[in-house]
This record gives structure tokens, C-alpha cells and sequence, in this order.
């Protein structure tokens, strides 16, 4: 059984062939071996000089307040010190007014035993201590004298002849007691002259002990005094010392706080730079970008031609032409084999069936 197969073959109208061909042309001449693809490198900006400068700052003032902080530490020390040497000072000043205190009253004491610091007995260190001689040698002058009188009675009692006598005899006995009587009162009044002489000596020394005891305590008191005073002054020398630590030690935490605020302030400069640095970066990167863009844009611009040229042609309706042509092949081999087949088969059966055929019973 022969086969017809009909081609049917649709073409572009001539003009638009030509146009599609001149589209191929221009796309083979922009990506052919040799030529490039549309590229542009993207371009990072650098860092700008603020922000270069910004980080020179930075890196300058990381550990800028340290010298601050040490210097504050060390003023605060130094404070702390000075006032442990003003309460020493003051401590020291009040171990001096007590000391003073202490000589007032030792002057105190002092005056009231001069006043009854006299002792009754006292005299006897001021007794001259050859009165009794003097005493052994005033009688025995008086001894002397008394003797001279005797023998001058024996001699006139001699020179009358009476000798011996009565008279004689009480004449003796008077001379005798009145040199007794004169040995006894020279020695009673050489004694009481060196009583009372001992006895004034003594009460001078007593009045001058008393004196310069006085004098002494006068002395000792404004001694005192003066301690008092001058532990006074040391006291008030180390609570002006202990102020002044203080004074050094506040000095020492505004020094530490001026080296924070002077970082602070850095960073901020360091933020204002950046900021601005950042802006002008910004720019920059900007200006790549635009720069960049453009030279994409020129880069692309044949390929834009194509598609707009392709964009045209897509949007013609096109305008087709249609050539049909029917063939029919000649019979295969098989074909015929199966057709001979078929006819034989026809004739079988005509002849008495297919039973007959393969030794069945035959139908009539």
C-alpha cells in the first residue's frame, strides 16, 4: 500500500530574511573569538586623608590617659602621705602641748613646796664649826686673866702681911667665881651669837632655795607654756599638712579625670574625622560607580543594538510563505511479500478452507 507524504515548507518574506540575517551578522560580530564581553571591574574608593587621619589620631590616643592616671595616682599618694604626716604632726603636737601640760604642773608642785620648804633643824648645817674652839680660847683667856688677878691678890696680900688670911682666901673665892661666871656667859653668848648666825644663814638658804625654787617654776611654767604653744603650732602645722594632702590628693583625681576627659575628647575628634572622611568616601565610591556604569553602558552598547534590532524584528508580523509537496515512495520488499501472502491465502480458502489445509476435516 503505497504512502503520500506531503512537505509543506514556510519562509520568511525575502526583506525580512535579509533582516534577520543582518541581526545574526551583527550578534556573530560582537561575540566572535577575540572580542570581549561587557565588563567593568568594580572599584573600591580608598580610605580619604580625614579618615586616614582619624585613624593616626586613634592610634595615637589609645593609652594617652595612662601618663594622666599615673600622675594622678602618684599626686594621690603623695596626698595620702601627706596627710599621714600631718596626723604624725599633729599627734606629735599634742604629745608636746601634753608635755607642757605636764611642766605646768610640775612648776605648779614646784612653787608650793618652796613656800614650806623650810627645816627647823636646818641650822645646824650652817654652825661654824670652830665656835667651841673659840669658846675653849675666850676661857682660857678669861682663865688667864683670872689668874693674873689671883696672883696679884697673892701679892698684895703679901705686901700687907696677909697672906693666907681670911680675906685673902674670899677675895680668891670671889675672883674664881666671877672667871667661872665670865667663862659661862662668853660661852652661853658665843653660842647663841652662832645659833642666831646659823639660824639666819639657815633661813636665807631656805628663803633663797624658796626663791630660786619660784624662779624655777616661773621658769618651768613658761616653759610649758611654751611646749604648749609650740605642740599648739605643730598641731595646727599638721592639720595644715593633712589639708594640703587632701588638697594634693583631689589635685591627683582631677589630674586622672582631665586624662579620661582628654580621651574622650580625642575620640570625639577621632568620630567628627571619620564622619567626614566617611562622607568623602562615600563620594569617591560614588564617582566609581557612576564611572563604572559608564563604561559598562559604552561596553554594552552593541549588544543593546542587537536586541533593539531583535526587538524590531519580533515586533513585525511576519509574513510567511507555504510550498507543499506531496510524493508517494514505491512498495518495499515487504510489502509485496505480504501482499502475495494475502492473495495466496484468499485462494486457500476457496479452495476448501484452512482445515483442509492443515489435514482437519474438510468443509463442505
Amino acid at each position: 500500500m503505497a504512502t503520500t507524504t506531503t512537505e509543506q515548507t514556510v519562509r520568511l518574506a525575502p526583506f525580512q530574511e535579509k533582516f534577520l540575517a543582518d541581526i545574526f551578522k551583527s550578534a556573530e560580530a560582537v561575540t566572535e573569538p577575540g572580542s570581549s564581553m561587557p565588563f567593568a571591574p568594580q572599584q573600591l574608593a580608598g580610605l580619604s586623608q580625614s579618615q586616614l587621619d582619624a585613624i593616626g589620631r586613634a592610634r595615637a590616643g589609645v593609652g594617652s590617659f595612662e601618663p594622666f592616671i599615673q600622675r594622678g595616682s602618684e599626686a594621690i599618694g603623695q596626698g595620702i602621705g601627706a596627710v599621714g604626716t600631718g596626723l604624725g604632726v599633729v599627734g606629735t603636737g599634742l604629745g608636746t602641748v601634753t608635755q607642757g601640760l605636764g611642766t605646768i604642773d610640775k612648776a605648779v608642785d614646784q612653787a608650793g613646796r618652796a613656800t614650806f620648804d623650810f627645816d627647823p633643824t636646818s641650822y645646824q648645817d650652817f654652825m661654824n664649826p670652830f665656835t667651841e674652839d673659840v669658846i675653849a680660847a675666850t676661857q682660857a683667856d678669861i682663865a688667864r686673866q683670872g689668874q693674873m688677878q689671883q696672883n696679884q691678890l697673892a701679892g698684895q696680900a703679901i705686901g700687907s702681911g696677909a697672906f693666907g688670911g681670911s680675906r685673902q682666901g674670899i677675895a680668891q673665892a670671889e675672883i674664881a667665881r666671877n672667871v667661872m661666871d665670865q667663862q659661862a656667859r662668853t660661852g652661853a653668848q658665843l653660842r647663841s651669837q652662832g645659833f642666831q648666825q646659823a639660824q639666819q644663814l639657815a633661813q636665807q638658804a631656805a628663803t633663797t632655795r624658796a626663791s630660786q625654787a619660784l624662779r624655777q617654776a616661773q621658769l618651768t611654767g613658761q616653759l610649758g607654756q611654751t611646749t604648749g604653744q609650740l605642740g599648739a603650732t605643730t598641731g595646727q602645722l599638721g592639720a595644715t599638712t593633712g589639708q594640703l594632702g587632701q588638697t594634693i590628693g583631689q589635685l591627683g583625681t582631677s589630674t586622672a579625670a582631665l586624662g579620661q576627659l582628654g580621651q574622650q575628647l580625642g575620640v570625639q575628634d577621632v568620630n567628627t574625622l571619620l564622619g567626614v572622611g566617611g562622607l568623602q568616601q562615600g563620594q569617591s565610591q560614588k564617582e566609581l560607580d557612576i564611572a563604572r556604569a559608564n563604561e559598562l553602558a559604552q561596553e554594552a552598547l552593541p549588544f543593546q543594538r542587537v536586541g533593539f534590532l531583535s526587538d524590531i524584528f519580533r515586533g513585525v508580523p511576519a509574513l510567511q510563505q507555504t510550498t507543499s509537496r506531496a510524493t508517494t515512495p514505491p512498495p518495499s520488499r515487504g510489502s509485496q511479500l505480504l501482499g502475495l501472502g494475502i492473495a495466496g491465502l484468499g485462494a486457500v480458502g476457496q479452495a476448501g478452507g484452512f482445515g483442509n489445509f492443515f489435514g482437519g476435516p474438510r468443509v463442505a
